[in-house]
């Protein structure tokens, strides 16, 4: 919606040299190498949608915080203000501030290590402009209306939401279990124990009805296969069955604007 091509190559650049960083720091066994390359299709939709701060300013908030979305909403889209939320049990990273480098662009971020199920983010009501909240959701594993109702209360009225997702409703999904198989993306147990995999993963109905009972409207929702290239066999199936075949990418792209408070803290159907 807001994607200018001068925009979008400077920030997909920045992407790659932060990749390229990060490879030469830590090699190609580095956790962050392989997720970003894998999610390199998926950024690249998603600055598509990144508004950019008006008139060169404005504040910007990201939930799990990376290193190369932080220094691109400063360096790229124009914000001046720019923070972010971790998840550490180090109390020494409770709040506290990183210095960011990606090339020569330079980015200082406020950043707060919170439980966004249960913990408030410590800033004042209607404090920011835009919000990012990408490949968090399926995160959730208790309350994501915890989490959409404290980005309602700081963001201003007019803010923006970027949120993005796996869809489980994509047509690979739909194929797997045609064929018997488990559809999930990444609700596979850990060997190192880790609980950070995915506890729900989402589809488009109900994102939307998540986004409005936080109070931000759709201005656009689409789905785009990013993390696999799209199965046209899966497509046919459902075409030939008569079922629908929109919304059936992978990935769930959601922009939204603030319009008013929280509207159902517990939207039915997704709390019980």
């Amino acid at each position: 919606m807001f994607k200018s091509s001068s925009q979008s190559k400077d920030a997909l650049e920045l992407f790659d040299r932060y990749v390229e960083e990060v490879r030469l720091l830590a090699g190609n066994k580095d956790f962050d190498v392989g997720y970003y390359t894998k999610h390199r299709s998926r950024f690249e939709e998603t600055l598509a949608i990144l508004p950019p701060a008006a008139l060169d300013q404005g504040r910007a908030i990201e939930l799990g915080a990376t290193d190369f979305l932080q220094v691109a909403l400063e360096h790229v889209f124009g914000y001046t203000e720019i923070h972010g939320t971790v998840f550490s049990p180090h109390i020494a990273d409770k709040i506290g501030r990183r210095h960011l480098r990606v090339g020569t662009r330079e980015t200082t971020s406020q950043t707060y290590s919170i439980n966004l199920e249960s913990e408030l983010v410590p800033v004042p009501e209607g404090y920011f402009d835009l919000a990012l909240c990408c490949e968090v959701l399926e995160h959730m594993d208790i309350d994501p209306m915890f989490m959409l109702g404290e980005l309602n209360r700081v963001c201003r009225n007019g803010a923006w939401l970027v949120l993005t997702t796996p869809n489980c409703c994509s047509a690979r999904n739909f194929w797997k279990i045609a064929q018997g198989y488990r559809p999930h993306f990444f609700m596979q147990y850990e060997v190192s124990r880790s609980p950070y995999r995915h506890n729900v993963e989402w589809d488009v109905h109900a994102v939307a009805q998540l986004s409005r009972a936080a109070g931000f409207e759709p201005v656009s929702l689409r789905t785009l296969d990013v993390f696999e290239p799209t199965l046209p066999a899966a497509l046919e199936l459902l075409d030939r069955n008569g079922l629908p075949t929109d919304h059936r990418g992978d990935c769930i792209f959601l922009l939204a604007r603030k319009v008013s408070g929280v509207v159902n803290r517990w939207p039915d159907g997704l709390y019980v």
